[in-house]
């Protein structure tokens, strides 16, 4: 799999970032949030992570109109 950074919060490898792939999908990496709230009911494989605002922001005016 290749990922085309969008977008990230510094200029090194650890740090909450916005990847597109190959195939068009938006990749997240960020701070898993453990546990996750009662209230979401997450599937085997799947988790949440959390990113700044302004990143995801970013990303999209990097990605622009589709």
């Amino acid at each position: 799999m290749t990922l085309t950074p969008l977008a990230a919060v510094c200029n090194t490898a650890a740090c909450p970032a916005v990847f597109l792939d190959e195939s068009g999908a938006i990749v997240i990496r960020g701070d898993q949030m453990d546990p996750p709230p009662a209230a979401v009911v997450l599937s085997p494989g799947e988790a949440l992570v959390v990113i700044p605002s302004a990143l995801l922001l970013e990303a999209a005016r990097r990605l622009g109109p589709l």
